[in-house]
């Protein structure tokens, strides 16, 4: 190798060397930025999600209220009904298996008295409520001449202001609030109205003083103080 060429390849080595220093140069700095740029990101990133956190929400379903009117008993549900009373060859009468909404009528012999069993029945319900059932009555409905006796082991007189009404009782002793069907609750004590033996009296029945009416009734137990309360709102 001669000197010109020994001095060219110093040269080579000198630029390549400087080149690799510039270079060594360069990527301390790359490195630098790319450090700083990395670091720049982080925080954009860290402040991104900070921002998101501060939007985080939470929210639950919607709670739909429907209201509808309703009645604890519905009218077709509540049924008063009693059996067909047939009379029979001496002119007696015997309570058969047909029932009637309409009532009987019967032919009065003194001393004899009458199979009759007025029955409520509950067919379906939809809340608590109470029973009721009012009686009317003639003025020879009175205790002598014809007579009755309310069932008093299933209904409590409520003594409403004139009405005799009464309230069904579970226990005999206080109006009971129902939250269920009932089935078939008769009414009078023994299913029997009593007739007197004194002929005169019973010669002075006529079709108004000797008739007796019974009629059942439901009402919401909710919102009222007592039974009488309810019935005297109710009806």
């Amino acid at each position: 190798m001669n000197a010109d060429s020994a001095r060219w390849t110093l040269l080579r080595h000198g630029e390549f060397g400087n080149q690799n220093l510039c270079k060594g140069g360069n990527t301390k700095k790359m490195k630098k930025k790319t450090l700083t740029i990395a670091i720049a990101l982080v925080l954009v990133v860290a402040l991104a999600v900070g921002a998101t956190w501060a939007y985080l929400t939470a929210q639950t379903g919607p709670v739909v209220n429907t209201f509808t009117a309703g009645g604890a008993v519905n009218q077709s549900d509540l049924e008063l009904f009693e059996h067909v009373a047939n009379q029979k060859n001496d002119g007696t009468y015997a309570l058969g298996e047909a029932t009637t909404t309409a009532g009987n009528a019967y032919v009065v012999m003194p001393g004899v008295n009458l199979p009759k069993d007025p029955t409520v029945n509950v067919k379906a319900a939809s809340g608590a409520y109470y029973l009721f059932v009012e009686v009317t009555k003639g003025a020879k409905v009175d205790g002598d001449t014809l007579g009755y006796t309310v069932d008093g082991s299933k209904w409590i007189n409520l003594h409403i202001d004139g009405r005799e009404v009464y309230a069904y009782t579970a226990d005999g002793q206080t109006p009971t609030i129902l939250n269920a069907a009932l089935s078939n609750v008769t009414i009078l004590a023994g299913n029997t109205i009593t007739v007197s033996g004194n002929e005169a009296k019973i010669a002075a029945l006529t079709a108004d003083n000797a008739k007796l009416t019974f009629k059942a009734y439901a009402c919401q137990a909710a919102g009222f103080a007592d039974a009488a309360a309810a019935f005297t709102e109710c009806f």
